[in-house]
């Protein structure tokens, strides 16, 4: 029983540790990220929660090839460094022989974080010619399976091509255009709540249940959610 207690009270003081600890990308990232959501007038805890999500910013490279804080792939890549606004934050060509190396423009995490906000701007512009919700849901859907493949999906028409990028980034087994969507965008909001640092216990619903007698042997005991909605938080 003396075990049990002693585990049960470790147990809640990783929770309340892991829970108010401030998220951080670190100083540079946090500075670039604030600077850059200013200079392209973009929400910051929007574009810290596709940063986040990405999940690039350490250095991953995705089994996509897409590299740096926004994830960026060659194509998204070199049509943004053609732009004038690309061109005008140093962006350079990602090519045959710097792709991947140590030389790939998309390491620059300084550039590749202004890109993110840059893209994020262009799609916001889009969004009101193409008359898509300006949502912070719908700015990384757009940076995650593009705006095409969006406009598409929104408007029910997804090709065969948009599910295989859907499939790519996500969608599980049995699961329609109209569900990948809700999903992907629930996954945003989790990173975007935690970049941000809003997730506590209490939104989510979260209780500590006291057992009314010690179990011999029993050494765990387990938190449930109020809900019948778990919300699973993958360590990095």
């Amino acid at each position: 029983m003396a075990v049990s207690r002693v585990l049960v009270g470790v147990f809640l003081l990783v929770i309340s540790s892991g829970f108010t600890q401030a998220f951080s990308f670190g100083k540079d990232i946090d500075q670039d990220i604030h600077n850059a959501s200013q200079y392209y007038q973009v929400s910051e805890a929007m574009l810290r929660g596709l940063v986040k999500m990405e999940d690039g910013w350490y250095g991953k490279s995705s089994p996509t090839g897409a590299l740096g804080a926004g994830q960026f792939t060659q194509k998204t890549w070199n049509r943004l460094a053609q732009t004038p606004q690309g061109q005008a934050i140093g962006m350079r060509l990602i090519t045959t022989s710097n792709r991947g190396t140590s030389s790939d423009p998309r390491r620059n995490q300084h550039i590749n974080i202004y890109a993110t906000a840059l893209l994020a701007r262009l799609h916001l512009e889009q969004f009101s010619i193409r008359n898509i919700k300006a949502t912070d849901e719908h700015l990384y859907l757009a940076h995650n399976i593009g705006l095409d493949g969006l406009h598409r999906a929104l408007l029910g028409r997804a090709n065969a091509e948009d599910i295989r990028n859907m499939r790519r980034n996500g969608m599980r087994k049995g699961m329609s255009v109209k569900q990948f969507l809700a999903y992907q965008g629930k996954r945003y909001n989790l990173h975007k709540q935690s970049a941000n640092n809003l997730l506590n216990l209490n939104e989510h619903g979260y209780v500590w249940v006291t057992p009314t007698s010690m179990m011999q042997n029993q050494a765990i005991f387990w938190v449930e959610p109020q809900s019948a909605q778990f919300v699973w938080i993958e360590p990095k």
